[in-house]
């Protein structure tokens, strides 16, 4: 880590009603370390604020805050969010050693704590068993007097989480996979259903803001893939101030809980001061819950949520089923169901006519204009994608006749190497794929892919590219060739679809520079479960220009659609 003094510095113009730093000390006995703050001040308006929030609508087992009261609004926030109604009945609190105090890896206290918001109960059985097992890893300590790492989250948890007892980890920054490893083993057996495993975690540290910002994103694209091994290679402090903390974090929520992060905020000091400085800091807010659980709404009134979809069709055979209004319903809601309303953006294949001619051969997709229309209405659709091998099946009048009817119904939409431009995040539709050009595959050149390039560095870009082979899930090397030439145009996400399959999840490439999804499958196709399946990806973007992604399993619509109209005649008969 840079100079302690650097590090100092900075916490001196962030801890506001802190006293000075102090040597640590130990009160007499065992008796508790005394408040650390004495006044409310930021604290309590923060809480104050925080009260409104809803519970997050899913279990949490983790949460990640940050220690600086820069970020009071999202400490308390984040707080409320990932423990009001939980029931949680422990704390586990890991947070980095900002000042080198250690003489182990690992340090915890079976003191209790008071803080300015009431007292903070400790774990003694814990404390004890944690030192007693951690391998000569864990030492008692007093560096829990006056680390903010402890000290400036303790008054959140009083005031949110009164009477719940605190195991608090100090983790060295000095401490090495190995050692990580050890202290997850150790904990694992204190980790009660009811635990709330606390990270105490400051993000990108002593950059200006456009370079936090690319490590934040690179960051939340590794958080987003889960990927353990390439977060281990993550560099302190310029991507965060404590490595082992996360790690541990990690592993602890996947070993013991199943649990993935949502990250519902993600922000930089820079957006609080106004006029630029040269070093800042970084504050991401993550919830640990079970994969593909329900989320709640972002921290930030100005941060949105959007769902990606993948292909998308209503002819051939859908028009009959799709018009019965008890099969549309069903179909809806499980559409919604996964979706939950939020505006949603569909790969959108074929060619949409007032109506559809009966002879169309089998691979030329044609969709009722009355009937599409309707159903991107009630699905929420904001947007579509027409780039894809498909969208030129009746060539440029073809798509001439898609653009005037979902211009007519208001909805925005991008043909290739366009884009649309969404509150908080650009979306640039490729597709290396066409019916009518030969070859057809291998469309996307380098101007094509040259519109991925965008004037205001500070918008995220998405490239939503149609691409690959049919029921294959996975890139070829044609597919990893253009991932990379797309980052190195600065995309932050590719989300893929086309293959009528699902991909397994989010990958991270080049050390969490881009977040690809390569395939999504079908949203709305008229395909089987043997042939076909479909997710979709919840896109979080931020207001400082950072996005999150998650990808979400999603029921089969043809088969849903079917097996509605298989039920409604059984209960006709």
């Amino acid at each position: 880590m840079r100079g302690m003094r650097r590090l100092l510095g900075a916490l001196a113009g962030l801890m506001l009603a802190a006293p000075a730093a102090a040597d640590p000390f130990c009160p007499e006995g065992d008796a508790a370390f005394p408040p650390f703050f004495h006044e409310p001040g930021r604290i309590g308006t923060s809480l104050e604020d925080a009260r409104a929030i809803a519970p997050w609508p899913a279990p949490v087992s983790g949460v990640i805050l940050p220690h600086h009261l820069e970020a009071a609004h999202l400490m308390a926030g984040g707080l409320q969010q990932a423990s009001a109604g939980q029931g949680h009945d422990r704390v586990i609190l890991l947070f980095p050693d900002h000042f080198g105090s250690l003489n182990t890896p690992f340090a915890t206290t079976a003191r209790p704590v008071e803080t300015v918001m009431g007292p903070v109960p400790a774990l003694p059985d814990a404390a004890a068993a944690l030192m007693r097992t951690g391998g000569g890893l864990v030492e008692d300590s007093c560096l829990f007097s006056y680390d903010h790492g402890l000290r400036a989250v303790l008054p959140f948890v009083a005031a949110l989480m009164p009477g719940v007892p605190v195991l608090p980890v100090a983790i060295s920054i000095n401490s090495r996979p190995d050692h990580w490893e050890a202290l997850t083993a150790a904990l694992e057996p204190l980790v009660t259903p009811g635990t709330l495993i606390v990270q105490s975690t400051d993000f990108s540290h002593y950059l200006p803001h456009h370079l936090a910002r690319v490590h934040d994103q690179q960051v939340l694209n590794l958080l987003a893939a889960r990927d353990m091994e390439q977060i281990a290679q993550l560099v302190q402090p310029d991507h965060l101030d404590s490595l082992g903390a996360l790690m541990v974090n990690m592993m602890l929520q996947e070993r013991v809980f199943g649990a993935a992060p949502v990250v519902v905020a993600s922000e930089n000091m820079q957006e609080y001061l106004g006029p630029p400085v040269a070093e800042t800091t970084s504050y991401i807010i993550a919830h640990f819950t079970p994969p593909h659980a329900p989320a709640g709404p972002p921290l930030h009134p100005e941060a949105r949520v959007y769902m990606l979809a993948g292909d998308t069709f209503f002819g051939r055979v859908l028009p009959p089923l799709l018009a019965d209004d008890l099969v549309a319903d069903r179909v809806i809601a499980a559409a919604r169901e996964v979706t939950r309303g939020l505006p949603l953006v569909v790969n959108l294949e074929g060619v949409i006519l007032p109506e559809v001619p009966g002879n169309l051969p089998e691979l030329v997709l044609g969709m009722p204009r009355d009937l599409t229309l309707d159903w991107l209405a009630r699905l929420g659709v904001a947007g579509g994608g027409l780039a894809n091998n498909h969208a030129n099946d009746m060539g440029a009048a073809g798509l001439a006749e898609t653009r005037s009817a979902l211009a007519a119904a208001g909805l925005p939409h991008a043909a290739q190497g366009e884009r649309l431009d969404l509150p908080g995040v650009a979306i640039v539709a490729l597709s290396d794929l066409d019916n009518r050009e030969s070859p057809p595959r291998g469309q996307l050149s380098d101007a094509l892919l040259d519109r991925l390039l965008v004037e205001d560095a500070r918008l995220p870009v998405v490239a939503f590219v149609h691409w690959g082979l049919e029921y294959e899930p996975e890139p070829t090397p044609r597919e990893r060739a253009l991932a990379e030439a797309m980052r190195a145009r600065g995309v932050s996400a590719i989300i893929g679809a086309h293959p009528h399959v699902a991909s397994a999840g989010i990958e991270a490439l080049a050390g969490g520079d881009v977040a690809m999804a390569y395939s999504l499958g079908n949203f709305i196709f008229d395909q089987t479960d043997a042939v076909a399946s479909g997710a979709v990806v919840e896109l979080w973007a931020f207001p400082q220009g950072t996005i999150f992604l998650r990808q979400l399993p999603l029921p089969n619509m043809f088969e849903v659609a079917r097996r509605a109209q298989a039920d409604i005649a059984r209960a006709a008969r």
